[in-house]
């Protein structure tokens, strides 16, 4: 039988005293595994890579149906903790404001109990949203009911004045001409008659079974809405009240898998993202609560009908960049346009006014240049994000568009320093200084 030793210098010897042998050479291969291990990883890496971008492909061109209901899944799944994660996010700079007021009043009154602070912000920060929700319900509802109600009575109002007004032709109907308009209007009310009856038979009935289940998934889905809403409420006070802990254990994975260049890019384009979302998003929201203040208290002072509702409806809209204002005028207008038409046009001049106003005071004061992108792109964002994504698209398309335009920007200066073009750089910054004052700092 044969052994392996080794000697003084630690060379492998077998049995018979001699330096390796083939009895030893699982001893070598283990070594040279080790050392080429590296490279053995690298290409295992390299080759599940390339697979896995092959599958990818495969399925989004020839399985997309596969890819759309596996996502569609993940979603429904997740929808909670997305819900609790965009409630944390834009309820976080609430939360750190009640919660240095708090720590300055504790502060004054010598109380040492610092842990219950965070607790109490959260606290406070819910009943406020709870608040404004609750109030804009009562604002909203009251005045969607209201102006049902008027047009249903304006309606009801014109058709019996166009009653009366068929009546009094008929009354005074004895030449040849008020007979003919009077016969030709019985027969336009006698063809709206039976095309109904046929529409009822015909068209409405067959169609009721299915019109009653999209009632009830619609049914359904306000449901999981709510369900949502209230489980991503909870989930955004497990998340403010812990927001640096998970931020810092995402930290550690990200350094623990990274290259720490790599990693250390990865932190610096998280924070430019935040800066650019929660900057534009927060100043959005002040400057579209101010709008919505101005028009209140200018409908007070007009005596605008449905001043609470329209002043809710152009705040709202204007949140949404470039199309937002016109939004929520249209509506608005058509609302004051049942009750006074002079009302109306007052209305809307004003929102011309109003709207210049924004563009150029107050919008500028509040968002300063959050976004460094151009009208032509911020246009280009609205529609893009808003074809894919709906009304939730159009508000947060135009931060999203910023930092890919960010990435590309730098990637553009990388390119052409690296190629030691950096004249081509400058010469474009000299042509146009305005696109220099519109990227926006990154720290």
């Amino acid at each position: 039988m044969l052994f392996c030793y080794t000697d003084m210098q630690g060379h492998f010897l077998s049995s018979r005293g001699k330096r390796p042998r083939p009895a030893c050479s699982f001893m070598r291969r283990f070594t040279a595994l080790n050392e080429n291990g590296k490279r053995y990883r690298d290409i295992l890496i390299l080759v599940a890579s390339i697979t896995f971008v092959i599958c990818v492909i495969l399925l989004v061109f020839f399985r997309t149906g596969i890819i759309v209901k596996a996502v569609s899944v993940l979603a429904a799944i997740l929808m909670p903790f997305i819900f609790g994660f965009v409630f944390a996010y834009l309820l976080r700079p609430v939360a750190l404001t009640f919660e240095k007021w708090i720590g300055l009043l504790f502060d004054r009154m010598k109380i040492k109990h610092r842990g219950s602070i965070r607790m109490i912000s959260i606290l406070l920060t819910m009943v406020l949203l709870l608040l404004l929700l609750g109030l804009l319900v009562m604002a909203i509802v009251p005045g969607v009911v209201s102006s049902v109600t008027t047009l249903v009575q304006s309606l009801n109002t014109y058709v019996r004045q166009f009653e009366a007004w068929l009546e009094s032709i008929n009354v005074g109907s004895e030449n040849e001409a008020g007979t003919e308009m009077v016969g030709l209007i019985e027969q336009a009310v006698q063809t709206v008659t039976n095309r109904l009856n046929e529409w009822l038979s015909k068209d409405l009935l067959p169609t009721l079974t299915s019109q009653m289940n999209k009632v009830t998934a619609s049914f359904s889905s306000i449901l999981s809405i709510i369900k949502n809403f209230g489980l991503g409420l909870i989930i955004s006070v497990y998340l403010l009240s812990g927001w640096e802990k998970y931020m810092a254990q995402a930290k550690l994975i990200a350094y623990s898998v990274l290259p720490g260049k790599a990693a250390d890019w990865l932190g610096k384009e998280i924070r430019f993202v935040d800066r650019s979302f929660s900057g534009f998003i927060s100043g959005k929201i002040i400057d579209s609560a101010i709008i919505g203040l101005i028009c209140f208290a200018f409908s007070m002072i007009v005596g605008l009908p449905y001043g609470i509702l329209v002043s809710v409806i152009v705040g709202i809209t204007n949140i949404i960049p470039f199309f937002g204002p016109y939004l929520g005028a249209i509506p608005s207008a058509l609302l004051i346009l049942t009750e006074s038409p002079w009302k109306c046009l007052v209305f809307v001049v004003f929102i011309i006014i109003l709207q210049q106003v924004d563009g150029n005071v107050i919008g500028p004061m509040i968002l300063g240049d959050k976004v460094g992108l151009s009208s032509f792109w911020i246009l280009f964002a609205i529609l893009f994000f808003g074809a894919l994504w709906g009304l939730v698209g159009m508000i947060v398309g135009v931060p999203i568009f910023a930092v890919a335009y960010d990435l590309v920007a730098r990637s553009v200066g990388y390119g052409l320093k690296k190629k030691n073009r950096t004249d081509l750089l400058d010469a474009y910054h000299s042509a146009f200084p305005e696109e220099e004052k519109e990227k926006p700092e990154k720290k």
